[in-house]
């Protein structure tokens, strides 16, 4: 079986949640490739951070979730902006989903 077991996603959120310059988390996706963890998952970062900062916060968050998920080995990180309110930022894809 290729399930996760979902404390560990629950512990992914919190790792998340508890890194610098992270507002909220949004989806955590945990997989097994073989005997190894990927992760792909979203976080919401302040609408202000230059994209330098906003980069350096996304690997950060898979900087910890490697050191801290057992047999995790990468993570996509993809960091959102925080507003304006109201904004959709992926509203361009909103018909592909």
């Amino acid at each position: 079986m290729d399930a996760v077991d979902p404390a560990l996603v629950d512990r992914a959120e919190r790792i998340l949640a508890a890194t610098g310059g992270v507002r909220r988390v949004g989806s955590v996706r945990l997989r097994w490739v073989g005997h190894t963890l990927r992760a792909e998952v979203d976080i919401v970062v302040g609408e202000d951070l230059s994209p330098l900062r906003a980069h350096a916060v996304a690997v950060e968050a898979e900087h910890r979730l490697i050191h801290h998920l057992p047999r995790l080995r990468a993570a996509t990180v993809h960091a959102d902006p925080d507003g304006p309110e109201g904004a959709d930022h992926h509203a361009v894809l909103a018909g592909h989903r």
